[in-house]
């Protein structure tokens, strides 16, 4: 999933104002049915698709992103990932 620069953001506002000391959120109750049925679904979809491969490559080689893009992506996904 690409992470926008809004959400990066709101991640990093997150971060600095939440309290996860006080952090009382119940844990979210997923029926082991559903679970199941999701995880054979995925289980069953290939690990990559060669026409969005292709059509990558043909956008990167026709625009490389910039070290900074890369690295604001990098940053981003890194921050995002933290509230997990």
């Amino acid at each position: 999933m690409i992470i926008s620069d809004e959400q990066v953001r709101l991640a990093v506002d997150y971060l600095l104002t939440h309290d996860t000391d006080n952090d009382e959120t119940p844990p979210c109750e997923i029926p082991e049915q559903l679970l199941k049925r999701v995880s054979e679904t995925l289980r069953a979809l290939p690990e990559t698709r060669d026409e969005r491969v292709i059509e990558a490559r043909a956008r990167l080689k026709a625009h490389p992103p910039s070290a900074h893009e890369v690295a604001a992506k990098i940053i981003g996904r890194a921050i995002s990932d933290s509230l997990r």
